[in-house]
């Protein structure tokens, strides 16, 4: 299907019969900056909130600066707190393509047939670079290991697996696959869209090293082929956060081992 009439499918005729609004590839690019920026100061001041108030609630825990990339209840706290505020501009800014939020972020319930493609392709993915990793002799970086314990010695496991498994994915899946693909796609084509969409969403992830971002970009690869062939944003969200699900699990394993 044409990824034009895709995307017009989705969004559908406006109640006079016109065609809905929506933002442009350069319009799109423009607000990419401030929904960005908003992200990283929520999370910025939510990791500066949570590291106060354990300052006032365990002054004999200290947490130092420098452990704070790797502590969990910090990552955890900072996810929850620009979870609504992330949302909360790109609602803003998709209010002012005159469309729904729904329509615009193509939040459709996916066929089961999708679901069951999507689940086989990302387990082939994760199962060709499991064998990939292995063979390199790649190893979990060590990091997510210290982000668990720290979660759990501080009794935040439950708050760390919500915002890993849900929030995080949420975040990430509104934004790659569904406000700037909705953007692009129309403007330069699905693929390239998805290469371009899929190497920003890598770029966020330089606290891994380099093979995972990689891992990472062919994991976007895959989420944005499933959302151009569903036409749905929750279907990535679904299998999104099955991965992280997955990969929690596989730290705990290690993390407990």
């Amino acid at each position: 299907m044409d990824v034009a009439s895709l995307l017009d499918a989705e969004a559908g005729p406006s109640p006079s019969g016109a065609v809905r609004l929506r933002w442009g590839p350069w319009a799109t690019l423009a607000w990419g900056v401030p929904l960005l920026v908003s992200a990283v100061l929520s999370q910025t001041i939510g990791a500066f909130a949570f590291l106060k108030w354990w300052q006032f609630a365990h002054p004999e825990q200290p947490i130092a600066l420098a452990n704070v990339e790797t502590n969990g209840p910090v990552l955890a706290f900072a996810l929850a707190v620009s979870a609504p505020i992330l949302l909360g501009v790109l609602a803003l800014v998709i209010y002012f393509a005159r469309v729904s939020f729904a329509d615009y972020l193509a939040l459709r319930w996916p066929r089961w047939r999708d679901l069951a493609l999507g689940a086989a392709v990302i387990f082939g993915v994760l199962f060709a670079t499991g064998i990939i990793a292995g063979a390199s002799g790649q190893e979990t970086p060590a990091f997510m290991a210290a982000t668990y314990n720290s979660a759990r010695s501080a009794g935040m496991l439950p708050l760390l697996i919500f915002s890993f498994v849900l929030l995080g994915p949420l975040q990430e899946e509104l934004l790659f696959r569904g406000f700037f693909f909705r953007g692009l796609a129309p403007a330069i084509g699905p693929w390239l869209t998805i290469a371009l969409t899929s190497a920003l969403w890598a770029v966020t992830h330089m606290q891994y090293q380099w093979f995972f971002v990689g891992e990472i970009f062919a994991l976007g690869v895959t989420f944005g082929w499933l959302r151009w062939r569903s036409g749905s944003t929750l279907l990535t969200f679904f299998l999104h956060a099955g991965v992280n699900g997955l990969a929690l699990v596989e730290v705990a394993a290690i993390a407990q081992g």
